[in-house]
């Protein structure tokens, strides 16, 4: 029952004894009975009143209430006369004000922020506490084929996603899908409502890479210029001496021709030899797949470089490879072998070449489960050189 109906039959009980008390103590006087009567009425009024009073507050705060269960923030109440009731409105609409105004901040910043995120350059992701994508801008969903933040099981539809939920916050990688698409990813966060929420960033590095490499092959394609035209310098060079009248042909013309044809049968040769070792070098060949044994050819490789690390004073250790080699243990897996020499003796040069004097080089090759691990104890690849390590002829 509500406080209201308490207070009416209060009110209700106390006037119908009054009159009871009225009625047994001046029924003998008739005059006196009949005035209690209009002070019982009078008495009434007075309780509505206070009633009323009473009553306009919880009618005010019942209509706020049903105003803001609404979200409409426009309801504002007049004040009464009241000072009791007008204290109650005036901290009303204040608060309706203040929330009307953090409302349309609120929802201009929101609009301004999915403008932004729509114009961005890089794909979003947002996810929820629980690591699914919620939120996806346009650039992603062109970049992705389709909206993530619909599809329940985005995760097995493209190979980014795997990437995308269970990169850290703070952290950047840098993966490449199909040899030609370059993709850098970084995790951030922001507070909603209390929580971290994580987003990341999807910038695609295909084109940046391409102008690298278009810049690469620039100077290489001056090198070679370079190299032709000196060659060709000096091919034409000697046609011109053959091509003289016969009439000027002596023994010292016959000598020149004598002295410059190797020169030039020379230069020849080394221009053949510089294209080939080019076209070697941005044509690899597939690779030849066969049983290799893992072990001898690390170890090979690492007896190969193990002089120039002793001239620099550096220490490679591959102990773990000998031990395997010496008890026989091999390790077959199906590669080039020339290809992956020349990736190892590759890696291991980049290592010596970084350390100085006193540095460590670690090799260790484990069976089970198969693992090749070539560590270092130098400065590590800087930012701007991790990004260019698969353009052509870059180098540090």
């Amino acid at each position: 029952m509500r406080l209201k109906y308490y207070y009416w039959i209060l009110v209700g009980l106390w006037h119908v004894l009054l009159l009871v008390a009225a009625y047994f103590l001046f029924r003998e006087t008739y005059y006196w009975f009949m005035l209690i009567q209009p002070l019982v009425l009078l008495s009434i009024y007075w309780a509505y009143r206070i009633y009323r009073n009473f009553q306009r507050p919880s009618e005010l705060v019942e209509s706020g209430k049903g105003a803001l269960k609404d979200r409409d923030f426009s309801v504002k109440f007049r004040t009464t006369g009241a000072p009791e009731i007008d204290a109650l409105v005036d901290t009303y609409n204040t608060m309706i004000d203040t929330l009307r105004e953090e409302r349309t901040q609120l929802q201009e910043q929101h609009y301004f922020l999915q403008k932004l995120l729509d114009a961005s350059p890089t794909g979003i992701l947002i996810m929820d506490h629980d690591g699914a994508i919620t939120e996806a801008n346009p650039w992603a969903c062109d970049l992705l084929g389709f909206n993530p933040a619909e599809v329940e099981t985005a995760e097995g539809m493209h190979p980014l996603l795997a990437v995308v939920r269970d990169l850290p916050i703070g952290e950047r990688q840098q993966i490449t899908l199909d040899s030609t698409n370059h993709f850098r990813l970084q995790a951030s966060a922001f507070i909603d409502r209390g929580f971290h929420r994580k987003f990341v960033q999807i910038e695609a590095l295909t084109q940046e890479i391409l102008a690298a490499e278009k810049r690469a092959y620039g100077k290489v394609i001056r090198m070679m210029a370079h190299e032709v035209n000196n060659s060709i310098g000096a091919i034409n060079a000697l046609l011109d001496t053959l091509s003289v009248p016969h009439a000027e042909v002596d023994e010292n013309w016959v000598k020149d021709v004598q002295e410059s044809l190797p020169i030039a049968m020379k230069r020849n040769q080394r221009l053949n030899t510089f294209m080939r070792n080019f076209a070697d070098v941005v044509r690899l060949p597939s690779p030849h797949f066969e049983r290799v044994d893992l072990g001898p050819l690390v170890a090979q490789v690492a007896g190969l470089l193990q002089a120039q690390a002793q001239q620099q004073r550096t220490k490679l250790d591959y102990t773990s490879v000998t031990n395997l080699v010496q008890e026989r243990k091999d390790i077959f897996i199906q590669a080039d072998s020339y290809q992956l020499e020349q990736a190892f003796v590759n890696i291991l040069k980049n290592a010596l070449e970084s350390l100085g004097a006193e540095g460590n080089v670690n090799i260790e090759l484990q069976p089970q489960p198969l693992t090749l691990i070539i560590a270092d104890n130098g400065p590590g690849l800087t930012a701007e050189a991790s990004e260019q390590i698969f353009t052509p002829f870059f180098t540090s």
